[in-house]
């Protein structure tokens, strides 16, 4: 840009908190806000001034992003699930309040699928559907230029009462994305918020790497490599935001950049935030093989799928655990074929444990998934779930075999059937904001009591089998522990007289 050229405005983005403050559980500062920065790259590139707000790092955000907003071309906002809805749905709210006529632009997988929440609040004057760089960039440029919106693909605007949606936008490919501009981020807040000491429980903070030797705990970071997923999973909304396209960088390409971000930052373990990881295998073992070719000290950990887990060769686990893999989380999501077939995940039930065993045995640790209450579910799939979680707990102690009750997303084959079952669904940003609280917030879900009752035993019961509770004295720990796999190996989780007087004696 020449000197004497006009400067282009101003575009502010700000990324909600993923965790409610009232509950004192942040989320791992290891998860870094690749939402608003991926974005913030086109608007970049093309000479407008990029401010990224970062709610995980700003005690109280409102009035940094209220000041950025003034003389504003756009303020942007990102939310996936959960308290991200609520909170970016109130900071949208104060930007509306001081600021009448900026444009605000809502995007993520949230308001992907429900576009109508936001343009009748009156928070919202276009949606970004599904990926967002391409789209976003396009709509800045648009915005800037005084043209008509609906000729940007990928959008939901708003047009005489009614929902509008532009052309659909198709994932694209990487090489096709501008560039990240890491010059805007700065991972030191980060860096300290994970060293922090005392600041109570973490939510989704990975375990260390079982071959980690330094004296402090591991400092991460977090990439996306791919967009996207081939599956066309019942629960979830990538296939009709995506059409079940996977875009990804190839593996040698994705090496290189984790090893150049490594080098500038200084991080030890890289956490891919993708959805599916590991669908293509050359693509994983070429990363494998490039970072040992190049001596690289990382750990790194990912998603993939049981069945993509149960296809690889021997070798490619073997490249995968000697680059540094450290964990690998999987979606068993439901214990029984019948299940497995209705919800369009096709995971093989009885080979579950192999799959996680070819992990184990590398001394990988994982993380397995399981879903109970989808709508229409019979009260037997759920007992045959929760005793299939069970097994594999009782199996691979260590092993984080998780069991969560089903919640409807928007945009999917099962919030529909919920909705035409009659479901208690939410209805506002505050409801939303709540819904996947699934520790806390269990309405909504018609659970049978039972059911209800043996999932938060079974949580208990997990959490005293691998020795994760520390309060008491030892003795009663190993004890517990030991009724605790007495339960888990018979699938039974009634009258837990143990847990019960654990907890007064602790108490």
């Amino acid at each position: 840009m020449s000197s004497s050229a006009k400067p282009r405005p101003k575009v502010v983005l700000y990324l909600p908190r993923r965790d409610d403050p009232a509950r004192g559980e942040p989320y791992s500062a290891d998860i870094l806000p690749l939402e608003i920065l991926t974005v913030a790259g086109g608007p970049e590139l093309d000479g407008f001034e990029v401010v990224l707000i970062d709610a995980m790092i700003e005690a109280d955000p409102i009035p940094k992003v209220l000041e950025a907003c003034e003389g504003a071309l756009c303020f942007g906002t990102s939310a996936i699930v959960g308290y991200q809805v609520w909170d970016g749905s109130e900071v949208s709210r104060a930007v509306r309040e001081r600021y009448p006529d900026l444009f605000q632009v809502q995007g993520g997988w949230f308001p992907s699928v429900a576009p109508e929440l936001y343009f009748e609040a009156g928070i919202a004057d276009a949606v970004v559907i599904g990926q967002g760089e391409l789209t976003f960039r396009e709509l800045v440029r648009a915005l800037d230029g005084g043209d008509d919106l609906e000729q940007v693909a990928g959008l939901a605007l708003w047009r005489d009462g009614a929902l509008l949606r532009t052309d659909f936008r198709h994932v694209a490919r990487p090489h096709e994305l501008p560039p990240v501009p890491w010059h805007l981020f700065d991972f030191e807040p980060y860096r300290q918020q994970q060293l922090a000491a005392g600041h109570g429980h973490v939510r989704h903070r990975m375990p260390n790497p079982k071959r980690w030797t330094k004296a402090h705990a591991p400092v991460g970071f977090s990439l996306v490599s791919s967009y996207g997923c081939p599956t066309d999973c019942s629960f979830c909304c990538s296939p009709e935001l995506t059409a079940r396209r996977w875009r990804a960088q190839k593996g040698d390409e994705m090496a290189e950049e984790a090893m150049e971000l490594q080098a500038r930052y200084g991080f030890d373990t890289l956490r891919y935030q993708d959805a599916n990881w590991g669908v293509a295998e050359k693509r994983a073992r070429e990363y494998a093989e490039t970072l040992l070719a190049a001596g690289a000290d990382l750990h790194w950990n990912a998603t993939i799928e049981i069945e993509t887990v149960l296809r690889y060769d021997d070798a490619t686990l073997d490249a995968l655990v000697a680059s540094g893999c450290h964990l690998m989380w999987m979606g068993a999501e439901t214990g029984t074929q019948e299940m497995q077939e209705r919800i369009k995940k096709h995971v093989q039930v009885d080979r579950v444990p192999e799959a996680i065993e070819r992990f184990v045995s590398r001394d990988v640790t994982t993380g397995c998934f399981w879903i109970i209450g989808y709508p229409g579910e019979t009260h037997a799939s759920m007992k045959a779930t929760l005793d299939a979680a069970a097994r594999v707990k009782l199996a691979f102690p260590g092993c984080a075999s998780e069991l969560y009750p089903y919640r409807p997303l928007p945009g999917t084959p099962d919030y529909r059937e919920a909705e035409a079952l009659g479901w208690n669904l939410p209805r506002s940003f505050a409801d939303w904001g709540q819904f996947f609280e699934w520790k806390w917030h269990t309405e909504g879900n018609p659970l049978p009591l039972d059911i209800r009752r043996s999932w938060r035993r079974y949580i208990q019961t997990a959490s005293h089998y691998d020795r994760n509770v520390k309060e008491g004295p030892s003795w009663m720990r190993e004890l517990v522990a030991k009724l605790a796999g007495w339960r888990l190996e018979r699938g039974n989780f009634a009258f837990p007289i143990e847990q019960k007087l654990f907890d007064l004696c602790v108490r």
